[in-house]
């Protein structure tokens, strides 16, 4: 009896805290990102998981889901998953917008996390966006 309460005792205590794991929501960080457009350089020094709007140039594809982001103050990496970018197309020389959350990794620089993704569309001077 004892292990059963323990064992149901562990399995709410996990169940609890199952939402801290999983991080902000997608809409929670598009909504905070519209209040922080920052340049590359900002988010360079913002802590992890700041929810920010940068806008730039996609210099180049580094990795699988992995681009480099430039604007007038630097460069950056943004993960970009496959859902997002394969039906744009995106590629070097793209002017976007992206929405995501800064990514800090000890070791390794800085990058962005993305969840939103927009394209200047050259020929309606429009932004197309993508999310998830």
């Amino acid at each position: 009896m004892k292990k059963m309460l323990l064992a149901l005792f562990v399995t709410g205590s996990m169940l609890s805290t199952t939402s801290t794991w999983a991080g902000k929501s997608d809409q929670v960080i598009m909504t905070e990102a519209a209040q922080n457009m920052v340049t590359v350089a900002e988010a360079k020094q913002l802590p992890d998981e700041t929810a920010v709007m940068l806008s730039g140039t996609i210099v180049r594809k580094t990795h699988k889901d992995h681009y480099e982001l430039k604007d007038s103050s630097g460069k950056i990496g943004i993960e970009v998953d496959s859902d997002l970018w394969r039906p744009m197309g995106l590629k070097a020389g793209d002017k976007v917008k992206v929405i995501g959350e800064v990514d800090t990794h000890t070791g390794q620089p800085t990058t962005i996390d993305v969840v939103q993704i927009g394209r200047m569309d050259n020929q309606s001077d429009k932004w197309l966006w993508f999310n998830r």
